[in-house]
């Protein structure tokens, strides 16, 4: 077999055929005797079956990520199918035997991480792999783990931090004996690791490398972690804006020198729809103010339906893992979310829907489509589809789909938090509404896309007038186009009226904002307890979070609503209980 040929077939088998959701303990799985390195870390080839092995394993997360963020939130609730420890979890009565708790998952990941990191430093200084491919090799995996560690803080709080392989098997059993660090402490670690990993580019492997290849219609570059938006991530926990944005206007600007000009004009930048299919990400309808036109097949839906190798994935995503339709056991979201083909455990929340039907369209439409686009009516009740949506409609034979983590709305409602949070709410305000060119052009035009302007000094009030990391150009002048000038915003992009322009000033409101359009564009995703989480610590508000949850319990006629709220007033309350069993 050559390498290629290789390559697919650990591909196939370690990422789309994952093993099925278990509570088999971490324990169970250790090998009796020790890995002779000698014979799996030979050479570059051995290190990239490694780094697709363990990604492999990564994507059994899926579940325990999407499960804890959500439900544990106000955007998705219980059906009247769920077993009681899922009830648990939406209404914050968490016995400390639930087993959708349990850290031993993710902890299962990081200890194949340490040894990976230890095995390639061993091959780096043996001359087994070229610098050049320990580094993208050791910071990929590196990365990998520190966002891994990043969720168990969000979800524990206080939690052992373990950055050194463990060979005895009563040394995994004793891991509930290691010494936790607080929730503040893990990140200055995590931020002082990643910054020092030795290849911090957006993309883990460029083009050529034999790590991005295509199967089953699915390209592969985008399934290994992006390491700016990690960092970014760890410093706006941290509250270190600037850096924040640092590593986020990297991921933004990525694609501006790009030959193709559909990838420099539209990578990463939420742009307006022109008739292509690079930038059919904007939510449309065959006529206007007929509610009946909304496009299904195009525009904002597909982006999660599309294949991995499509346009409009490769605009938006930054970071997702595609299932195969032909390995079991498939998508695990379907069993959780699909009235037909699944159990129908989980369900949008009320609280979700009016979220949506609060808003309005520009067209006149009284509510904010995307929901139509994330959720179903079924006679079983609403149902999620933004987590099963696939190119094949789902069936008994094809459990198909794909985990988006990283994609650009999720970028530019951080960058907006960070650039808010550092005294530029007028740049926030932007993404998040109606774009660079159109908030910040001073003139005679109409709109930013309209007719060229008249004066040199109009052209150049359409680009942000802050200094790097917070500087954007949208100019457009006739045949001068910069990078920006297609940029739109999140609600724009919707098709969702503008909020009024005095949040630009109100850094408290429009945090608040920013993370109820989170509720509206990434709802199901596995943002929204993180996003509520984050604000309700950097606020000292715990009723940031705590109303969301009670108003979702409340609507959805859950008696423990008011003491679910009176627990949430309580920050030690806002983490699970680390059990190690």
């Amino acid at each position: 077999m050559d390498f290629n040929k290789k390559v697919v077939a650990i591909f196939t088998v370690a990422i789309l055929a994952t093993s099925s959701w278990s509570c088999k303990k971490i324990i169970d799985e250790v090998p009796e005797d020790k890995l002779d390195i000698t014979n799996a870390y030979r050479n570059v080839a051995d290190a990239d079956a490694a780094v697709i092995g363990l990604y492999g394993q990564f994507l059994s997360l899926q579940k325990t990520y999407i499960l804890q963020n959500e439900l544990r939130a106000d955007l998705v609730d219980v059906t009247a199918n769920a077993d009681p420890y899922l009830k648990q979890l939406a209404n914050h009565t968490t016995t400390k035997d639930n087993p959708y708790i349990d850290p031993r998952p993710y902890y299962k990941v990081i200890l194949n991480c340490n040894d990976i990191l230890k095995n390639f430093k061993i091959m780096a200084d043996n001359f087994r792999m070229s610098v050049d491919d320990y580094n993208k090799h050791y910071a990929d995996v590196g990365a990998l783990r520190s966002w891994i560690y990043l969720q168990l803080g969000i979800q524990y709080g206080s939690i052992p931090y373990i950055t050194e392989p463990i060979e005895n098997v009563d040394d995994i059993k004793n891991l509930s004996t290691y010494p936790r660090i607080p929730f503040d402490q893990l990140l200055t670690r995590l931020i002082d690791f990643t910054e020092k990993l030795p290849y911090k580019e957006v993309y883990a492997y460029p083009s050529g490398n034999p790590l991005v290849i295509t199967i089953d219609g699915n390209n592969t570059q985008k399934i290994f972690i992006c390491k700016p938006f990690v960092l970014g991530d760890l410093y706006l926990w941290n509250n270190n804006y600037v850096k924040a944005a640092e590593n986020y206007h990297k991921i933004m600007n990525v694609e501006n020198d790009n030959t193709n000009i559909n990838f420099a004009y539209d990578a990463y930048k939420i742009g307006y729809y022109l008739n292509s299919a690079y930038n059919d990400q904007s939510v449309r309808y065959g006529r206007s103010q007929d509610e009946s036109t909304l496009l299904y097949d195009q525009g904002w839906k597909t982006m999660f339906s599309s294949p991995n190798t499509g346009n409009v994935w490769n605009m938006e995503f930054l970071w997702g893992i595609p299932y195969s339709s032909s390995f079991k056991p498939g998508n695990p979201m379907i069993e959780f979310c699909s009235p037909l083909y699944g159990k129908y455990l989980i369900k949008p929340s009320n609280a979700a829907i009016d979220n949506w039907n609060e808003q309005r369209q520009y067209n006149g439409i009284p509510y904010d489509a995307r929901g139509r686009l994330s959720y179903e009516t079924t006679t079983s009740g609403p149902a999620i589809t933004k987590l099963t949506d696939n190119l094949i409609p789902i069936s008994n034979l094809n459990k198909g789909g794909k985990w988006g983590i990283y994609r650009a709305a999720l970028l530019h409602l951080r960058m907006s938090e960070a650039a808010n949070r550092d005294g530029k709410g007028k740049l926030g305000w932007a993404f998040l509404n109606i774009g660079i060119a159109n908030t910040f052009y001073v003139g005679t035009r109409t709109a930013a896309g309209a007719a060229a302007p008249v004066s040199f000094e109009e052209i150049n009030t359409m680009a942000s007038p802050y200094s790097y990391p917070f500087n954007f150009d949208a100019r457009f002048n006739g045949d001068y186009r910069s990078a920006w000038y297609r940029n739109t915003g999140i609600r724009n992009r919707a098709g969702v009226t503008a909020l009024n322009v005095s949040f630009q000033t109100d850094v408290i409101g429009l945090e608040g904002k920013l993370i109820d359009e989170a509720a509206l564009e990434l709802a199901f995703e596995g943002n929204r307890w993180p996003d509520l989480l984050r604000i309700a610590r950097r606020q000292n508000n715990p009723a940031f979070l705590a109303e969301r949850v009670y108003q979702k319990l409340l609507k959805d006629g859950d008696p423990n609503a008011a003491a679910a709220r009176a627990k949430l007033m309580n920050p030690d309350n806002w983490y699970l209980p680390f059990e190690w069993k």
